[in-house]
């Protein structure tokens, strides 16, 4: 996986206070939203911070990208992301590391170092992809019983070095060591060293790949 690269600094820093929208592609040293932004293009920025909701037709492409109301765009580029709310991508995702605390729906993640989704209400994940570790785990925001049974994610296939999973339906998950934690329901797990598997949950097929390059 390439890392990704994006335009150097020296723009000017842009405020969203209220509501605005840009009928064309912007670039900004940083943005920061306190209110409602759309963009009818691409929005490219070294730093983003999001207090509000923002919009963008195309991509989005941020050094740092730290979201804690609602963002919506077709595609993401980023080298680290921190969500906490609403994240819906269209198309690909793409970033050094990964956090979200909340709710997301995106077609393709790929990431270099980490992925960490914390599950705040029902998510959807075409393929997951990463390099290093990745984590589903329960939010620490949300403690109430009934909120449990909305908090799921749903993967066609998962693919890591490590991965531990929560509440989690997927059709295949492939990496070197897995951990299946409760409420997971998956079709198949393709492991190379080790596996744990949680008595609450439901795996259809299970291989052990014992050579390299078998995932």
């Amino acid at each position: 996986m390439k890392a990704i690269h994006l335009p150097p600094s020296g723009r000017e820093p842009l405020k969203i206070y209220g509501s605005q929208t840009f009928r064309a592609g912007m670039e900004a040293s940083s943005v920061e939203v306190l209110g409602h932004l759309h963009v009818r293009g691409k929005l490219t920025a070294d730093r983003m911070k999001l207090r509000g909701e923002c919009s963008v037709t195309e991509t989005c492409s941020a050094r740092e990208l730290y979201s804690f109301g609602s963002l919506r765009t077709g595609s993401l580029q980023a080298g680290k992301a921190a969500t906490s709310g609403y994240l819906s991508v269209a198309c690909s995702a793409q970033a050094d590391e990964f956090r979200a605390d909340g709710a997301v729906k995106i077609g393709q993640l790929s990431c270099t170092s980490l992925i960490r989704i914390k599950l705040g209400a029902l998510s959807k994940i075409g393929h997951m992809i990463c390099e290093g570790e990745i984590t589903i785990g329960p939010s620490s925001r949300l403690l109430n019983i009934p909120m449990r049974l909305f908090r799921k994610l749903y993967c066609e296939t998962i693919e890591g070095a490590g991965i531990t999973l929560y509440r989690t339906h997927a059709d295949l998950v492939c990496g070197q060591n897995v951990t299946v934690g409760p409420g997971c329901t998956i079709g198949e797990i393709r492991y190379r060293d080790h596996l744990t598997l949680h008595p609450q949950s439901e795996v259809g097929t299970i291989i052990q790949i014992k050579h390299p390059g078998g995932i």
